[in-house]
Formats: C-alpha cells, structure tokens, sequence
C-alpha cells in the first residue's frame, strides 16, 4: 500500500493519520497515541512515525535511577524524514515535577558540563538526532516514585509546529549503555544541584 509522500511540519491539519513501522498510530487534535499491540515481549511500541510530518521516533529508554536519586534522563532517536526543518521544543511526563532538554559538552578546559537547551532540538530536513548518554537528552527532575527496571515511562513530545506525540519508554539500567563523560561529574554535580533545590 503506497503512502503520499510527507508534508511540510507547518501543516496542520484539524486530523492526522499517523502510522508507524508494525504499529497503528491515529492523532486528534494533534495529539498521537499508540493503538496496536507492541511486538512480541514488549507491552509498548517501540517506533513512533508522523508520516504526514516526515517524524520518526524510535529506541526509547530512561535510565534506571542510582538509589535515591530523584533525577534521571530520557534518550530517543529522531529522524526527519521530510523536507522541512523540525524542532522538539519539550517533553512532559508525568514521572516528574519537571522536563528539561539538556546537552553535556566540554568546556575551555576538556571538563564535561551540562546546559539546557532553551530551544529545543532542531533537525534539519533529512537529518537524525540521536538523545544519548553523554550528549543531547530529556532530564526528568524531581521523580514522584521510584522507577524500577519494569517501569515503562509515558512522556510526550512537543514540536514547534504544535504537534505533540505521546511514547513510552521502558526503565533500563545504564550498563552498558552510558558514555563515560556521563558516568562522571556532569552527571552528578547536576544530580546534586536538584536535590539541593527540592529540600
């Protein structure tokens, strides 16, 4: 069955048909949700695709806390299939009291420090933007409860054209998965900051 080709990320049409790769996705008011089954051994989809938009999301997962620490991070790839440039502007989840979008880089002297990302993410057209440890990623501040490795995560993803999409992320230890600069003191001055700030 062969799809029209993708549409600018301004269009914004008052019904979106969203179908992602071995999934039925349907949006109204601009809002996309998961309605299929996942694939085997999984309780949630694993890809996210707005064809209309040229939006493609995929390998989502939140890193499983450290004991007692009330932050964590969120990772995703986004890919822009369309001829347009697109912007994730925020995240939401209801797992925390906030979402922020940060990026670690290196500073003047080769140390590893996180920023936020005020703007958001952009992607140019035909572009993919991989969130990981040690680079772009959602910091989820402030976690209500205690996210454990069978925890799914809901959060939803807001573009800059109004579009928010609505994923899920299962909660996976962070061996094997983390860059080194992230195990070190970015990570965990940032960590620290929050507490300071939530007592």
């Amino acid at each position: 069955m062969s799809h029209a080709g993708p549409r600018s990320v301004m269009t914004r049409p008052s019904w979106r048909q969203l179908l992602p790769v071995g999934l039925a996705i349907v949006a109204a008011a601009g809002v996309a949700r998961a309605q299929n089954a996942a694939p085997d051994g999984l309780s949630h989809p694993t890809a996210y695709e707005a064809q209309s938009f040229g939006i493609y999301l995929r390998d989502f997962w939140v890193r499983l806390p450290v004991a007692g620490a009330r932050t964590t991070a969120a990772y995703f790839v986004l890919e822009n299939r369309s001829e347009s440039g697109i912007r994730l502007v925020s995240v939401a989840s209801q797992v925390a009291e906030a979402t922020e979008l940060h990026e670690v880089i290196a500073d003047a002297d080769g140390v590893m420090r996180m920023r936020p990302l005020t703007t958001g993410i952009p992607v140019p057209p035909g572009g993919t933007e991989e969130l990981r440890p040690g680079g772009r990623h959602v910091m989820l501040i402030g976690l209500r409860d205690a996210l454990t490795p069978d925890s799914v995560v809901s959060m939803s993803l807001r573009f800059a054209d109004g579009l928010t999409v609505d994923v899920k992320a299962p909660v996976l230890p962070p061996e094997g998965r983390a860059a080194p600069e992230e195990r070190g003191s970015a990570h965990q001055h940032h960590d620290a900051t929050h507490e300071e700030h939530q007592e």
